[in-house]
């Protein structure tokens, strides 16, 4: 199935550009998605209630996602209640520990050139098909995004071509309930798409994304040629680092501030957060100030600790599979992607 696609124009024509590419991938995510909403045996008055209305906030707040989901329906043949369907993700919050994400920039001294690369594996439980689309809007904005095929609210990764760049894990737990009586007035998750059409600099998403109303937290990397942030939000508030010279920054599902650390799963309710965590921070230290590209692909392809491994396979208990990687480099202006895991789709050998 086709998987990297171009689009350009008004998001609407964007959208119906993308739906008549990828009409056969969207469909199959429609069809996940109704399946899994039916088979949680969920009060469909209700869920379809909530979606209706999480849609009205879109519509009112960010009419060019609005337009750009009429546009996928348009282009694909496939209804717009099931393109909205799609895009409002509440099916990921019943079932908080299957969407498992890891994430990793490293530059400056950090590296063997000094560059700036963002890495994140997509982990879901229930498997979406996942796309390549590079963005040119008529002000001449340029973007690449690695999402969900159909999907406009939530994907895994982006860069603009103002230089920044952002991705995102999402956080997951009992401790930290999402905030469902938002659904008038906040996104379900951050979503990244927003912040690269409205910034140009990390500094100017820092201060964008502090505003943005959401149902549930997130850890949040954004980056560009001079600066980087990793953020930790729960739906009210924030916390920042910020790379101050080491050049490393990375993410799992649970936060580290003091800030924030209360909230966070028991390690023995959500053993792989905890794991891939420490398992990356040993990978980067093995290498560290000579990391290169090949080395970030190699960590995300690491299955170190079994079913706790960074790079996600399902198996009984363990829904998480890992269906995309992907990764900018910001000073280079590219993006390069995996669809699925990158043990099984990035080819390499070694003579040594």
């Amino acid at each position: 199935m086709k998987s990297v696609i171009k689009v350009s124009g008004t998001p609407y024509e964007q959208g119906k550009q993308e739906g008549g590419q990828l009409r056969e991938v969207i469909a199959a995510n429609v069809i996940r998605v109704k399946e899994k909403v039916d088979g949680d045996h969920l009060n469909m008055e209700k869920y379809r209630d909530f979606v209706s209305k999480n849609l009205l906030f879109i519509k009112e707040s960010h009419h060019d996602l609005y337009e750009e989901m009429q546009g996928i329906a348009e282009g694909s043949g496939i209804s717009f209640e099931d393109i909205v369907l799609l895009n409002i993700p509440a099916y990921f919050m019943k079932d908080y520990f299957n969407q498992e994400c890891s994430m990793l920039l490293v530059r400056g001294k950090a590296t063997l050139d000094g560059k700036t690369y963002v890495i994140k594996n997509r982990d879901m439980g229930m498997y979406l098909e996942q796309a390549v689309i590079h963005r040119e809007y008529t002000d001449g904005l340029k973007m690449v995004e690695i999402s969900g095929a159909g999907t406009v609210t939530y994907p895994a990764c982006g860069m603009n071509s103002y230089g920044l760049g952002v991705t995102n894990t999402g956080f997951w737990s009992a401790k930290a309930p999402s905030d469902v009586e938002r659904v008038n007035s906040a996104h379900i998750f951050l979503n990244s798409h927003i912040l690269l059409t409205n910034c140009r600099t990390a500094k100017e998403a820092l201060e964008f994304l502090k505003k943005t109303p959401r149902m549930n937290g997130l850890n949040v990397i954004i980056a560009d040629a001079k600066d980087a942030f990793c953020v930790e939000m729960t739906k009210n508030d924030v916390n920042i680092e910020e790379d101050t010279g080491r050049g490393v920054l990375f993410r799992t599902n649970h936060y580290i501030s003091d800030k924030f650390s209360r909230l966070n799963p028991d390690i023995t309710m959500y053993t792989s957060t905890f794991s891939r965590y420490d398992r990356i921070r040993e990978m980067v230290e093995e290498r560290y100030g000579a990391l290169r590209f090949q080395d970030l692909f190699r960590i995300m392809s690491d299955h170190e600790n079994g079913v706790n491994s960074i790079c996600r396979h399902p198996g009984e208990g363990y829904p998480a599979k890992t269906v995309s990687t992907s990764m900018f480099v910001v000073e280079d202006f590219e993006a390069w992607a995996t669809i699925g895991n990158p043990c099984e789709n990035l080819r390499f050998s070694s003579l040594i």
